[in-house]
């Protein structure tokens, strides 16, 4: 036959289920300290890793513009943004400016699509071109008319930032526009470049404030050989 518990044992029982009680409940505050701990680390890497892909850095657009003024340029224009999406290579895209600074964009063809950086001799298809602006690449495209010292000037620019830059023609830039500057959703145009150096202090500048800042952060790309 089983032994009643005396007084004692109860009180003691009692005193056991306390500390047990006590060092559970520590243990779970631990355990809260230690999730918000984590969650608290891993909130700040989410929003440094945003903030690095996204590119952001304070730029002197004020300090740009007079720039963009001295070499025949007018301002930096910002457009909205029209987005990222890969479509296949032969659709045809609607963008909203000349050249195209943001929107849909053919998928990656290895050594084709972005299109190579560097010196191009000929027009880069809008579908491709933005695909590198994706990237954080830099355009720099221009009409038959403009100067060939300028010209020069800039082929030399574009090789000495051949991951990051590409220059080439473009017939169909607006009238009266004879240079236009892009990253994504930014664009400035050049009515009257005529001063080389000038304009590339203006490239080196743009090159500066906005190269590897595309919406998938920095990927350099494959010079044209």
């Amino acid at each position: 036959m089983p032994t009643k518990p005396t007084k004692k044992d109860r009180r003691d029982a009692s005193k056991q289920a306390r500390l047990e009680a006590e060092l559970r409940a520590k243990k779970q505050r631990r355990m809260r300290f230690l999730y918000v701990g984590i969650g608290a680390a891993a909130f700040i890497a989410l929003i440094v890793g945003i903030v690095l892909s996204s590119g952001s850095k304070p730029v002197n657009v004020s300090a740009l513009n007079s720039a963009a003024k001295a070499a025949g340029c007018g301002s930096v224009q910002t457009f909205p943004n029209l987005g990222q999406q890969h479509v296949p290579k032969g659709t045809i895209v609607q963008y909203n400016s000349n050249p195209p600074t943001s929107g849909s964009h053919y998928q990656v063809i290895p050594g084709v699509i972005p299109a190579p950086t560097g010196v191009h001799t000929a027009a880069i298809q809008n579908e491709i071109q933005v695909h590198n602006l994706e990237h954080g690449h830099i355009g720099i495209q221009y009409a038959p008319a403009l100067p060939t010292s300028v010209l020069n000037a800039l082929e030399t620019f574009a090789r000495n930032h051949d991951t990051y830059v590409f220059l080439a023609p473009r017939p169909d830039l607006p009238s009266g526009v004879q240079l236009a500057f892009t990253r994504w959703q930014s664009l400035v145009d050049c009515a009257s470049p005529t001063d080389a150096g000038a304009v590339v202090s203006f490239a080196q500048k743009f090159y500066d404030a906005y190269h590897g800042l595309g919406p998938e952060g920095g990927i350099p790309g494959t010079p044209i050989s």
